[in-house]
Order: structure tokens, then C-alpha cells, then sequence
């Protein structure tokens, strides 16, 4: 797309007769009834439209016009007024994240998440800050993409003198004149302005996987046949474009099996680095347990006060200790500021969206703690480790995890990260004696003894994951575990003090 004139091309007036229309109207109409059929059968990947554009081009109604064309029952319309409280306590995209749709099903979006960019850099946000918007939304939109969505984004446009016409037109009209005075649906700044902005949005997020299509909306009948065009015309390409990458991504997955097999595993990474030899004793582990509880204590209350929102996750071998050190915290904590999220395999509705979309349904609001007992990393562990995705995913997922963090840290929330190592002959003692102790029983499954077999490429795994996501603002914390005591004291040492740094910092 030229960096100039973006939409000069949709400011011609191109007209469709009626009888012209009524030619291409039904058939459409039909294909893509049938289209959104096959979408929802194969329930492979969901599909996210995005329909903006000038006021008067038409928004609303071709927004009316495919809810009434296609099944409603399979599309969820959505718009974003003004962030809640609750959204403004969470990072910028939490909201959006939230609204996504689950695979089989449409997710219509009026104006999307370009609503609130463009009508911030209208009101005077600085150009840095709105190319930075806009560098988050194309990381965003590529995300969903990466992951089989198929993205649409449609922009209605016509020129500023068909504009006034129409605003003046609807004013006077006694049909229409409810509409020219509806504050609810306002354009954030005179038609210059409005359209530099989006001139810049539509430049800076059109990318080969999720383009802008930008339409011809003077007349109706031009603009309705378009609209049902390229989403017809997208969909059928996306369908073909999927039934090749699952066929390539089965091959590689195979390939991937076969190696796996014959190479050997050598464990030279940061987990090699850990001295798992330290002890501590029963004595000095009270009191330094009891010491650091009430630290605690007092930090989270301040961290409500100034409106810290805090994410621990835990990730470590099975039997590391994860629960026992999770139980410990929270026995300083008031059960009115904090959660604890088990993660387990995903279930059928979360199989359904994007891997990460659980995880964002948790995030904490401003002055709470979130404790993940395992998290968003069984995507390049398990996940990779079982072969149930490419070796490509595995690499495309750890820039989706930094940037997902990122967001997190940018927003102003603490987050903590958690690998709590122990060594093979400790782990086969810990399952013995969980075999041996009734209350304990339930804690050992086939899984964990399937899971040991597969030490060596877990070992190979978790050491890839600790260097490619180690970041300055989101570190991972390495920590010791064959000693119990040892690795709970840690843990709370590592806390209290990201607690202790985050509150002297600036507050949102």
C-alpha cells in the first residue's frame, strides 16, 4: 500500500445499480451463508472482521447487513466505549483479548482496537506514542494470525464533500435526524485530522497476513456488493491457505518425532548451573519462614494500597514443589487480594481460542496477586516436548510469550517468574513417597512416570525456554528445589524483594 493517497482510490464515487446489484446480491449472499457453515463445521480457526471508517460511510449498516445475511447465532458484534474501571486496572488489551472469538465463529468488531487509537491521536496523544500504539496492534493482529485466525479489516471511506451532504441531509431528515445528534456515535475530529490518523493506522498495521481493504462507500449498493466480495474472497482463501499449512505442519511434526529419537540430549545449559547441594535446617527454616510471612503481609497490603497488580508463575519439574511453596505464600496473604490458577491441560472451550487467551482471562487487576501453578510455558514444554506443534510454532511462541510479558510489565503489573529444579534421583524418591502416603497419593498419575521417561527433552527444552525468555523485565528466577526448605525461603526472599523494588518505583 502507497505511503501516500491511501484512501484517494476510495474517493472516486463508484456506483452499482440496483438490477446490477440484484444480480450479485443473492449469490453472495448464498456463498458466503455456505462459507460461514464450513467455518463452523471444520472449527479450526475463528474469524475476527474488523469494520471501520468515516462517519457516514456506512459502518452500522454493513455491520446490520452481515448479522442479517449471515447465521447470528454464530457472530458476536462487539464495540469498545470507554475503558471501565476494571478495564483501566488491567493492560491495554486485556478487553480485547477477552472479546475474541472461540474457532467455528465470527467476531465483528465496530471500529476494533483502532477506535480508541485513532480518537487518542485526534485528542493530541504524542505521534511516538500513537506509532507505538500501532506497533502493539500489528504485534497483536500477528499473533491471532500466526495462529490460523483469519483477519479482515475493512475501512469505509468517502470523500469530505459527500460527508457534509449526507450530515446535512440526515439532519434535516426526520428518519435520519436522531442519528447527526447521537453523541454515541461520534468522529473523534474534523474529517482532516480523522483521516491523517487513519491514513497512519492503515499504513503502519497492513501486513501480508492481515490486510486492509479499503472501500469505495458513496454508494450503497457499491459499498454492500464490496464488503460481501472480499469476505467471501477471504474466507474461501484462508480455507485453502489452512488445509496447506495443517497438511505442511503434520509432515513437520513427523520429521521432528524421527529426530527427536535418534539425538542425543545433552544437558549444557542454565539448568546445569544450579547447585542443588544446599540445605537448610528445621530451626533455621522456622524462623526465617515466620520472618518472612510477615513481610509479606505487609508488603501486600501496601501493594493494594498503591494499586500493584502482581503475577507469580510457577513452572519446575513435577514433585519440584510448586504447591508447597504456593501454599506457604498465601498463608500470608489475605484471601481477599489474591487467586491461585491450577493449569492443566486445556479443556475443549479453551482449546477452542488462541493458547494464550486463558491465561489473559486471569490477569490481575490493580492491587491483586494472580499465582499461576504452571502457565503459559507448557506451550514450548509439553507442548513441544509431546510434538503437538511445529517446530516453527515453537519458535514463533517465544517472541508471543515476550511480547505477551511485556505487556503485562509496560502496564505497570509486578510479574514474578518461578523454575523450581531438582534432580532425577530426587524426583524418583519424592513419587515413591507420594506412592507410599495415602494423602499424597492422589498427586502421582501415569502422566508424572511418562513424563520422567522424557527427562532428556524436557531438560533440552527448559533450558531453550530460560534463554529465549529471560528478559530485563520479566527475568526467570532458577531455584534449588532438593531441599524443600531451601527452595521456599527462596522463593520468598525473591518476592519480597521484587515487591519491595516495584513499590518504590512510579505508580500508575
Amino acid at each position: 500500500m502507497p505511503k501516500q493517497g491511501v484512501f484517494k482510490a476510495a474517493e472516486r464515487g463508484r456506483k452499482l445499480s440496483d438490477s446490477a446489484f440484484r444480480e450479485v446480491r443473492d449469490r453472495l449472499r448464498l456463498e458466503l451463508v455456505e462459507l460461514q457453515q464450513s467455518v463452523r463445521a471444520a472449527s479450526r480457526y475463528p474469524v475476527i472482521i474488523v469494520l471501520a471508517g468515516v462517519q457516514g460511510a456506512g459502518v452500522v449498516d454493513s455491520l446490520n447487513l452481515l448479522n442479517t445475511w449471515m447465521d447470528p447465532r454464530w457472530i458476536r458484534t462487539h464495540t469498545f466505549d470507554t475503558p471501565s474501571d476494571e478495564e483501566r486496572e488491567r493492560p491495554l488489551f486485556w478487553r480485547y483479548w477477552r472479546s475474541l472469538p472461540p474457532a467455528g465463529t465470527i467476531g465483528l468488531y465496530l471500529d476494533g482496537w483502532y477506535g480508541e487509537a485513532i480518537a487518542g491521536r485526534c485528542h493530541g496523544a504524542p505521534a511516538a506514542d500513537f506509532t507505538a500504539r500501532l506497533a502493539r496492534i500489528a504485534h497483536f493482529e500477528r499473533t491471532l494470525a500466526d495462529e490460523g485466525a483469519l483477519v479482515v479489516k475493512v475501512w469505509l471511506h468517502i470523500a469530505e464533500a459527500r460527508q457534509r451532504r449526507l450530515a446535512h441531509i440526515h439532519s434535516t431528515d426526520a428518519a435520519f435526524g436522531f442519528r447527526a445528534s447521537d453523541a454515541s456515535w461520534p468522529q473523534p475530529a474534523p474529517y482532516g485530522p480523522y483521516t491523517r490518523a487513519a491514513a497512519r493506522a492503515v499504513r503502519l498495521t497492513d501486513t501480508p497476513q492481515t490486510r486492509w481493504h479499503v472501500v469505495d462507500a458513496a454508494d450503497d449498493n457499491h459499498r454492500r456488493a464490496a464488503l460481501l466480495t472480499i469476505l467471501r474472497d477471504s474466507l474461501t482463501a484462508h480455507a485453502k491457505a489452512i488445509r496447506a499449512s495443517d497438511k505442511a505442519d503434520k509432515k513437520a511434526i513427523k520429521i521432528q518425532k524421527n529426530a527427536g529419537k535418534k539425538a542425543p540430549m545433552i544437558n549444557r545449559g542454565p539448568l546445569a548451573r544450579i547447585d542443588l547441594s544446599r540445605k537448610m535446617s528445621e530451626v533455621a527454616y522456622a524462623k526465617a519462614f515466620h520472618t518472612r510471612q510477615a513481610r509479606l503481609y505487609e508488603l501486600q497490603k501496601a501493594a493494594r494500597a498503591q494499586g500493584l497488580a502482581t503475577i507469580i508463575a510457577f513452572e519446575g519439574w513435577d514433585a519440584a514443589g510448586k504447591g508447597g511453596a504456593i501454599r506457604r505464600i498465601t498463608y500470608a496473604l489475605s484471601a481477599r487480594n489474591y487467586q491461585v490458577v491450577p493449569i492443566a491441560a486445556p479443556n475443549e472451550e479453551e482449546r477452542s481460542y488462541h493458547y494464550l487467551w486463558r491465561f489473559w482471562r486471569h490477569v490481575s487487576r490493580a492491587g491483586r496477586m494472580t499465582l499461576f501453578d504452571r502457565s503459559w510455558y507448557g506451550r514450548v514444554l509439553v507442548e513441544r516436548v509431546e510434538h503437538l506443534i511445529s517446530g516453527e510454532a515453537q519458535r514463533r511462541a517465544y517472541g508471543e510469550i515476550n511480547d505477551f510479558e511485556q505487556e503485562l510489565t509496560d502496564h505497570g503489573t509486578l510479574l514474578v517468574k518461578f523454575w523450581l529444579h531438582i534432580d532425577p534421583e530426587e524426583q524418583l524418591r519424592r513419587f515413591k513417597e507420594r506412592e507410599k502416603t495415602p494423602y499424597k497419593r492422589w498427586k502421582i498419575t501415569a502422566d508424572d512416570w511418562r513424563n520422567r521417561k522424557n527427562w532428556p527433552r524436557y531438560e533440552a527444552a527448559i533450558n531453550d525456554m530460560i534463554r529465549a525468555t529471560s528478559t530485563r523485565a520479566a527475568p526467570w528466577n532458577l531455584v534449588p528445589a532438593n531441599d524443600k526448605q531451601v527452595a521456599r525461603i527462596m522463593v520468598f526472599d525473591i518476592v519480597i524483594k521484587a515487591l519491595e523494588t516495584a513499590l518504590k518505583g512510579p505508580r500508575r
